[in-house]
């Protein structure tokens, strides 16, 4: 394993977020010579009594990790500020990860398909696919839920209106009732107009279930134009 200190990022972060220094760094590329990573948790350097003294009641330090492949940062559950000013991270692959700082109330940035943990106590908004879905949710135990992009569905499109052909499959990991839950989706303005000249008349329609089931459909949302 090969760990190189950054002091920036080649791809901007998502809105809303700051890289927060730790020792003389801000991120970290990690690389293995082979093999992956099994488990391994990182403990940074202290930050600096000023950098620390940012983190604020309502904002908080957090660490999130480059995808290569989406292109897109994805948040670290778990990441902690600790009490000596450092940080701990649990490493699940190789990449590179950037610490951050950001109000307590940002939307999670989040991959299509990653499973992101859910909280009994607050509302979690989560964003998937830079902001082209927004989940705000809140189950009754702390859970897990996932969201699948998809160009298919079994869902069938209400009479009167055109499908634009984009499907989430949004999943608990344990079955419980959510207590909140609420999509909002940003329409693409291509895909609007490949299907309908005026997108002012698109809508969201889904099929939603109360109750779910492990491993299956929390809701199957297809998204139309009237």
């Amino acid at each position: 394993m090969t760990i190189t200190p950054k002091i920036s990022v080649a791809v901007d972060l998502p809105a809303d977020f700051s890289l927060f220094t730790v020792g003389a760094y801000s991120g970290l590329d990690i690389s293995l010579s082979a093999g992956t990573v099994i488990t391994a948790t990182l403990t940074t350097s202290p930050a600096s009594a000023t950098a620390a003294a940012s983190i604020t009641a309502g904002m908080q330090a957090a660490c999130l990790r480059f995808d290569v492949e989406t292109n897109t940062y994805t948040f670290i559950d778990g990441a902690s500020f600790n009490a000596d000013k450092t940080m701990t991270v649990d490493l699940f692959q190789a990449g590179f990860y950037a610490f951050v700082s950001a109000s307590a109330t940002v939307p999670i940035p989040t991959i299509y398909a990653e499973a992101r943990v859910t909280s009994s106590t607050s509302v979690k908004t989560i964003s998937y696919g830079g902001g082209e879905l927004t989940l705000q949710v809140q189950t009754t135990t702390d859970n897990t839920i996932t969201c699948t992009k998809k160009s298919s569905s079994n869902t069938a499109t209400p009479r009167g209106n055109t499908s634009i052909g984009v499907f989430f499959d949004i999943e608990l990991e344990k079955e419980e009732k959510v207590q909140k839950g609420e999509i909002k989706y940003k329409y693409d303005a291509a895909a609007v107009k490949a299907v309908r000249t005026d997108p002012s008349r698109s809508v969201c329609t889904h099929s939603k279930s109360l109750r779910t089931h492990t491993h299956a459909h929390m809701y199957t949302s297809c998204f139309s134009l009237l």
